[in-house]
């Protein structure tokens, strides 16, 4: 039997600091922009940034921080018996 339960952990990419004002304008031009979006415009400008994941910063979330999804799932044999919200 596994029991899977979500996490959000804090993702770390590097943008050199001669790329400030071009980046602060982008967020600027982009105020909901996600940090996928800040990645992409870095890299067609130029830029190699390398992932990181922070250690140490993976928390539990739940249902509700989810948007009603489930954040526990229990499977026996490849099959989910118990999942604390929805599908």
């Amino acid at each position: 039997m596994f029991i899977d339960y979500k996490t959000t952990v804090w993702e770390r990419f590097e943008i050199e600091d001669e790329h400030k004002e071009s980046l602060l304008k982008f967020l600027k031009e982009n105020p909901k922009t996600s940090a996928m979006e800040i990645y992409d415009w870095y890299c067609e400008n130029g830029g190699d940034a390398r992932w990181e994941t922070l250690q140490d910063t993976s928390e539990e979330i739940s249902i509700v921080e989810n948007g009603g999804s489930s954040t526990i799932e229990i499977l026996l044999n490849d099959k989910t018996i118990y999942q604390n919200g929805a599908e």
